[in-house]
Parts: C-alpha cells; structure tokens; sequence
C-alpha cells in the first residue's frame, strides 16, 4: 500500500506544481507537463499498484481521462468520484434471496446449455488464443455448475491471460457465495431470527456444492453446515417440511443414509407434496441398494414427475436404450 500511497501524495504534489507554474509563473507549457506526469503517477501508477483496484475496474482509463481533460479542476473531479465510489455501500442484487424448497441438481442454476458447453469446451482445446479468452469471458455473468466446472478446467491452460480470466471469475464467484453465507450466518446469530433466515444460511451452504465452488475437500464441511441450520428450524413451523426435504439431499450428499431415510420417511407420513420427492425416492432406494424396490418405483411414475425423470424412468426401462 506504500507505493500507491506514495504516488498519489506525489502525483498531487506535482498537480500543486503544476498549478503554480500556470497561475503564478505564467508558463503554461512547463504546467501541461508537470499536469500530465501528475495524472500518470495518480491514474495509472496508484490505481494499477492499489491492493484496492479490484474495486474500480478500468480506473487507470477513465481517471486518466477525466483528470488529464482539466489541469487542477480535472484531479478535484477524479478524487471525488473515487470518494463517492469508495463510500457508497454496494448491496447485492440477490442479498435477499430466499428459495424455498430444494436446490437440488435438478433445480441448480441452469446456466449454459449443453450444445453452448461443448462449444466452449471444443475452442478451449483450439490453438486459437484470442478465440479461448473470448470464449472465458463470455462465462462471466453466467455463475452455473457448468460454467464453473469450465473455468476449473481452463485454469490450467496454457495461456496465461486465460488463466487469469478463468481464475478471477472464479475468485469473485467464490467471494459472493462465501459474502452471502457470512451475512446469513450473522444474521442467524441474532435473538428472534425468523426461520426462513435458517433456510436461506442452509440453501446458500448447499448452492456452494452444488455448482462446485466447494471442492471435495471442504463439501462435508458445507452440508454438516446446512443441516446444522435446518435443525434450528422448529418442528411446528410452516417451513419444517422444506428444511427436512433439503436435509434429505443433504445426508445423500453425505453418504448418510440411515439419517436420510428417516427424514425422507417423516415427510411420507405426513403427506408432503414436493416435485422432488419422487426423485428423492429413488435417490434413497438407490443408496441402499434396494434394487427390487427401485425397480417397481420406475415403473409407475408419479403424477409429480419432471419430464426429466420420466425420461430417465424411460432410459433405464428400455434397458439402457434411448427412445
């Protein structure tokens, strides 16, 4: 932080200079140059070197800009629209976001679509390199498991400015899920804390997995975290039944299935109506290994069932054979 600090305190000096050679000594020549080696020590040099860029992306550009336009006036603007970016609080767009239900992989963000995937995946293998850094940035607003798992692969290509793109977005994605999950986490800390807070910590924790942001290392981590949250939601509340349909995931996410079939079991008695407690059956039968039991529940759908599973039904019913 020296170096940034230092060349603005400098670049303003200079501007000071500059100043008093145009006002004062009446050399106007001398007070252009001394104005525009102040703007490329404030701009350029304190902006590009600050461990606070991130924040101000393409300030090199536009402070340069408006501070190199105006000599003395133009470096007053510049700092006040530094001032007011730095002081403004910044609110997420979804720092509200409550889904009720399960997030499952059914229910992810949907993202890119395969043929777009495999598009992507197929420039990343050209030798094209401006074509792999354009095909990187255009995943940037797209936070999905397929987008994430591209930018997992691309961190290893042989471009280093690939690499880059491919791990800042990554970065940043990462910094807003784990920003969301703190507020969440503080928020439920509170006395009084309304339970859809609980649901929201859960759903956050879990979205993590889901689209991969939370590696194999530390995903136990962030399931134990949710069902620690949902158990905090309490038998009687209108909002019990959802936390106990994401518990369900989340001990087959864990490999706990005792623990999910007795969840999954509780929801069943009391006539729990979910489109995903179809799929969730077969998930439970699945892990354990109740093959016959499996197979009678593919064969009569329920009226509930997504086209998707259905096709699934249909797939493993023709033996492994698309209709």
């Amino acid at each position: 932080m020296i170096v940034p600090l230092s060349a603005w305190v400098f670049g303003l000096l200079v501007e000071a200079a500059a100043a008093w050679f145009i006002f004062v000594l009446d050399l106007p020549v001398e007070a252009l140059v001394l104005h525009a080696a102040a703007c490329v020590l404030i701009a350029v040099v304190g902006i590009r070197d600050s461990s606070q860029s991130r924040f101000l992306p393409g300030a090199s550009a536009w402070l340069f800009g408006v501070m190199l336009a105006v000599p003395v006036a133009g470096p007053i603007c510049a700092l006040i629209l530094v001032g007011v970016i730095f002081l403004l609080s910044e609110k997420e767009r979804d720092e509200d976001r409550i889904v009720l239900g399960l997030p499952g992989e059914e229910n992810a963000p949907e993202g890119i679509n395969k043929d777009r995937a495999r598009s992507i995946l197929e420039t990343l293998a050209s030798a094209d390199t401006e074509a792999r850094r354009e095909a990187i940035l255009s995943l940037r607003s797209e936070i999905s498991p397929s987008a994430v798992l591209i930018l997992q692969k691309a961190v290893g290509d042989s471009d280093e400015q690939v690499r880059n793109y491919a791990q800042s977005q990554l970065a940043k994605w990462t910094e807003q899920s784990e920003a969301r999950i703190k507020r969440f986490t503080e928020a439920s800390k509170k006395e009084g804390v309304s339970p859809t807070v609980f649901m929201a910590l859960a759903e956050s924790l879990v979205e993590m997995v889901l689209i991969h942001l939370a590696g194999p290392e530390v995903e136990g981590k962030y399931l134990r975290g949710a069902l620690a949250a949902l158990d905090r939601i309490e038998v009687g509340n209108p909002l019990r039944k959802n936390a106990d349909l994401l518990a369900t995931h989340c001990h087959l996410r864990l490999r706990q299935i005792p623990q999910a079939r007795e969840v999954f079991d509780r929801l069943e008695s009391a006539g729990f109506v979910h489109e995903a407690m179809d799929a969730l059956r077969l998930r439970v039968l699945f892990h354990e290994k109740r093959w016959s039991a499996l197979v009678e529940k593919l064969r009569v759908p329920s009226p509930s069932s997504s086209p998707d599973l259905i096709k699934c039904r249909n797939f493993w019913l023709s033996g492994g054979k698309s209709a």
